[in-house]
């Protein structure tokens, strides 16, 4: 301000004394320089305007600058500001989601309407470390943005099933009851497996989880990045990579990659209370000869509170707390065991003993777990000096969740203890679950024009497993019922280093140029259970052992172990011309358990007309075996087979000496060759299109094992290991091909009516190119493994949205089609006489119908209401349902949960 003043001061000054010249004949000092006017030297006014959209809606959060000054204000609520400036001076606005534009003063009030462009960002998009813009139609290779209006507009309870009904590729499947899969939703892109993906936020690499689900299904034995555990109101937009590009970012992004940009807002704030509940009536009998009823179930409820606050004279800190509960909901059949009852075999007597006893034989609760979080998330810079700034971002979630067990039944003499439960239990598996990431670093120009970025990272992800309301059987009477048995770690440290430079950046040719390193160390650690978790009882001869539900880590299995990677990377892009633009990136990494790697990846576009270009690209990928299966193991591990029969599935390490036995000699990398190419559009001012091919052949691929027959092997005799064990292995060579096709439209009907319409397909085919052996020839490939990896994902999608505002009012109509998976281990209840048919069941494709309905009833409130999955939808049934016929949906894999209808109510307030 007092810049300010003194400036007035200073113009008052100046126009007096020309009034002086003036009033004493002097005509010729109308003018100064006899080119611009005086009025434009008078003192600075206070310019007050607004900024809207086409439709007429303020805009809140523009930044409006002078330009070549060092003004700059951002709109309020009712997208006001109030700046001081000379007349004929040039204001320039931005907004993330509009395009740029600049507006000479004329007057003291101002009315400016932009223009929405959702792909024109002037900043660095995932893809690309330089910040040219490019809109879809221009990038040369397929990127997903995704605001956080637009995933707020799904209606959907969390972010990864946001960008699940945003993102043509993108999945992260919804699992009632398998192990550990419903801790973290398996995000996956293209088909591949969820730790073939990279997760960024920031541009920064986020963590893994510290965990791996071990039962069969999608997303076996592979730890991904839990996307869940960031709020969606901390963000400003999603980025999806749709391609390789390990070349760029490193290890795990063979797929793609997801980047996650934090809100960088240093004012106002948003609160979002998000409240829903199920009204649905699936049919879980199978024999029909029960109505189904009507439930509502899944009460799911959420609030979250972001702000943004100025500090210093340049700086901000942008914070969101969230909080997050849904009960959970139950799909579960009837307990039923015509081999042994629930008591005794004899059908009469036991149907007189169960209702002796009052037992309600819906016991099981196999849906989807009880969850509640808590979150906070803090995004935050500020200039440190003319040419650089500080920046710190990261954040805490913890989860609580609560996931159902099949029902041990008094019959089942190998888990019951009837001194402890004399009518059976039902195991609760409780888990507490840490996520927490902070990185901070500096930014700005060095030398000349060269922009740089140094950041130190640290992040981790623990679990505290529990086992509640369960014995361990072989310890009978004198069992404990609950059981801490054990803890997972993983933590992760970063160094990065990147610069870069634009030359000839106004000319063509120009070129961009980018270079950097990475230091990455990681912990994996592995803390032992409860010791009556694991041990043997007396009784281990004729009952489980461990604590039934889920088993304990012993002693044996606990341990840490840490490795280090360092890469560098050099990335290069040119526009040779107006319409061809070329690129490149080579990347080099050396990790300390398994050796060096080398990547690279070029593409290019080019415009054949003003409105249609092609593009293409190739690299070369890999992925490094995750600390977690590199030294994972569980002696005391169980599983079950479809009839609930207990099964000893010990796991043992990569590295040990018994997998040596075997032929293995620790993990080697996998490595991935991509090939993209397609066609983009931009038809008039409204319309783009983008079609793109590809294929992935992934070699080496990470798979645990299937269980392998050791019982002619003296030292796994030795060292009381039953007939079989696991272990993690390079197994098979795939191939995946596939195609994706999005295309959207927006218009305005008139300045109250708006429409937009988006359409997103993709469809994928994996294949198994080859099934490796171990050095000695034994046969390590599990087979049904391999059938979920290949058939256990949605081979298609279709997304297909009709959003339509009018003036305060918004609509919004959304039809998802998912395709065909299958489940392997889903024996069909009619066997086909046909040796070649398939003997498992496939189900089939389902299209799910969503609406909302918004409506702004004060100035600063909005209320959407909404309906997910209006017509109740399911999978199919299983046509036999398993472990004592308590599971009735798949349990291993599914296109889109077993939810059903989804009623929903959502409260946005702005300030």
């Amino acid at each position: 301000m007092k810049k300010i003043e003194n400036s007035k001061k200073i113009c008052l000054i100046a126009c007096l004394g020309l009034s002086l010249i003036t009033s004493g004949g002097m005509s010729a000092a109308t003018t100064v320089n006899d080119k611009k006017p005086l009025e434009l030297y008078k003192a600075f006014e206070v310019i007050k305007g607004t900024i809207k959209d086409a439709s007429g809606q303020p805009i809140m959060g523009a930044n409006v600058a002078i330009k070549n000054g060092k003004s700059a204000v951002n709109t309020d609520t009712d997208g006001n500001f109030t700046i001081s400036a000379n007349i004929g001076q040039t204001l320039v606005i931005t907004y993330i989601g509009f395009k740029s534009q600049e507006v000479i003063v004329k007057s003291t009030t101002i009315t400016i309407i932009l223009e929405e462009d959702t792909n024109s960002l002037d900043e660095v998009i995932v893809g690309t470390r330089f910040s040219k813009p490019r809109t879809d139609t221009e990038r040369p290779v397929p990127v997903d943005i995704i605001s956080v209006k637009e995933l707020q507009s799904t209606g959907q309870a969390d972010l990864g099933q946001s960008i699940t009904f945003s993102a043509p590729s993108f999945n992260a499947v919804k699992f009632g009851i398998n192990d550990s899969a419903p801790f973290v939703d398996p995000a996956t892109l293209r088909g591949l497996g969820p730790d073939q993906v990279l997760v960024l936020v920031n541009n920064k690499r986020r963590h893994k989880v510290s965990f791996l689900s071990i039962n069969d299904g999608v997303g076996k034995g592979q730890a991904g990045t839990d996307v869940n555990a960031i709020p969606a109101l901390s963000l400003k937009r999603v980025e999806v990579l749709r391609d390789g590009a390990a070349a760029q970012y490193g290890s795990d992004a063979i797929a793609g990659v997801i980047n996650m940009e934090l809100n960088d807002s240093d004012h106002g704030g948003t609160v979002t209370v998000y409240t829903g509940m199920g009204l649905t009536k699936p049919n879980l009998d199978v024999t029909g000869k029960i109505a189904p009823k009507t439930t509502t179930d899944g009460l799911t409820y959420n609030v979250s509170a972001n702000a943004g606050f100025k500090i210093a004279e340049k700086g901000f800190v942008n914070t969101t707390l969230s909080y997050a509960h849904t009960d959970g909901y139950d799909r579960s059949g009837t307990y039923y065991s015509a081999s042994s009852g629930f008591y005794v075999k004899d059908p009469v007597q036991d149907a007189a003993l169960v209702k002796a006893n009052n037992i309600d034989l819906d016991r099981a609760v196999l849906g989807a777990p009880k969850n509640t979080s808590y979150g906070i998330f803090v995004n935050s810079g500020m200039a440190i000096s003319e040419k650089f700034k500080a920046y710190i971002f990261g954040g805490y979630t913890t989860k609580h969740v609560v996931t159902g067990v099949f029902t041990r039944a008094p019959s089942n003499k190998k888990r019951s203890v009837l001194a402890i439960f004399p009518n059976g239990y039902n195991p609760v598996a409780p888990a507490d679950l840490q996520d927490y990431n902070i990185t901070g670093g500096v930014k700005g120009t060095i030398g000349k024009d060269w922009n740089s970025d140094f950041s130190i990272s640290q992040g981790g992800n623990r679990v505290d497993w529990y086992a509640e309301n369960t014995v361990n059987p072989s310890m009978g009477a004198a069992s404990p019922t609950e059981f801490k048995v054990g803890v997972t770690r993983i933590g992760q440290t970063l160094l990065n280093a990147d610069i870069s430079k634009s030359f000839y950046k106004d000319s063509y040719p120009n070129l961009s140029f980018a270079a950097g390193t990475e230091l990455r160390t990681e912990v994996f650690e592995q803390i032992a259970g409860d010791p009556a978790s694991y041990e043997v009882g007396p009784d281990y001869q004729t009952k489980d052992v461990g604590s039934s539900g889920r088993e304990g880590f012993s002693a044996a299995t606990a341990g840490k172990w840490n490795r280090t990677n360092v890469g560098v990377y050099t990335e290069l892009e040119s526009d040779l011309t107006k319409a061809i633009l070329v690129g490149a990136a080579i990347r080099g990494e050396n990790y300390s358990d398994f050796g060096s790697d080398f990547t690279y990846k070029v593409n290019s576009r080019i415009k054949l007309a003003e409105p249609v270009s092609i593009r293409g690209s190739f690299s070369r990928g890999f992925r490094a075996p995750s600390i977690t299966q590199a030294h994972y193991s569980n002696y005391v591990n169980i599983s079950f087979d479809n009839a609930g029969n207990s099964i000893i599935n010990p796991i043992i390490p990569v590295d040990s000496f018994l997998a040596t036995k075997l032929g293995i000699n620790g993990l080697d990398k996998e490595t991935s060759y991509d090939i993209s190419y397609g066609v983009t559009s931009k038809i008039g001012k409204n319309f783009t299109l983008t079609a793109d091919v590809y294929t992935i052949d992934v070699d080496n691929r990470i798979l645990l094992s299937g269980g392998i027959d050791v019982s002619g092997i003296p030292e796994f005799k030795a060292a009381g290991f039953p007939n079989t064990a696991n272990v993690f292995v390079n197994a098979i060579d795939t191939r995946t091909k596939g195609i994706e096709i999005v295309a959207g439209y927006k218009g305005n009907i008139n300045i109250n009516n708006k429409v937009t319409v988006n359409v997103a397909y993709s469809n994928n085919d994996t294949s198994i190119r080859e099934k490796r052996k171990t050095s000695t020839g034994i046969e390590v490939v599990d087979d049904v493994a391999a059938l979920y990896i290949t058939d256990g994902q949605p081979k298609s999608k279709l997304i297909s949205s009709f959003n339509y505002t009018y003036k305060d009012f918004g609509f919004m109509f959304r039809a998802s089609t998912f395709g065909k998976v299958s489940d392997p281990l889903a024996t069909l209840a009619v066997v086909p006489t046909d040796p070649n048919a398939i003997q498992y069941q496939v189900f089939s494709s389902k299209t799910l119908l969503d609406i909302s309905i918004t409506a702004k009833v004060l100035k600063n409130l909005s209320l959407t209401a909404g309906v997910n999955n209006l017509t109740d939808r399911y999978p199919d049934l299983l046509e036999k349902p398993q472990t004592t016929n308590e599971v009735v949906y798949s349990r291993r894999t599914n296109q889109f949960g077993t939810q059903g209808r989804f009623m929903n109510l959502s409260v946005n307030y702005t300030f």
